[in-house]
């Protein structure tokens, strides 16, 4: 299935959500950026085929440089800009509501 767009009126940033289906913070988010009116795109890690969990993989070591391989979820990129790791209400809203 790979990504799956969500629309919303606040298209002013790219933002990308990587996360795992069961994963409560991860429904937390984007529940929060649906909530907010933020257009956003997510990929279920742990629902995508091999090829398409790769290729994210891959997307994801040019935001994360030096973080080893353990990995938090959700994983929030910005504009390839910001990356936000876990579930926070704060630092989304000041992205979205107070710019970044």
């Amino acid at each position: 299935m790979g990504r799956v767009k969500v629309a919303g009126e606040n298209r002013e940033h790219g933002v990308v959500v990587y996360s795992l289906s069961s994963c409560t913070p991860c429904k937390k988010t984007m529940r929060l950026l649906e909530n907010m009116g933020v257009e956003y795109e997510y990929i279920h890690m742990d629902t995508v085929d091999p090829e398409e969990r790769g290729e994210a993989m891959v997307e994801l070591g040019e935001f994360l440089p030096g973080r080893g391989i353990q990995l938090a979820y959700p994983i929030i990129v910005i504009d390839d800009l910001i990356t936000i790791i876990g579930f926070s209400e704060r630092k989304l809203r000041k992205v979205f509501e107070e710019g970044p």
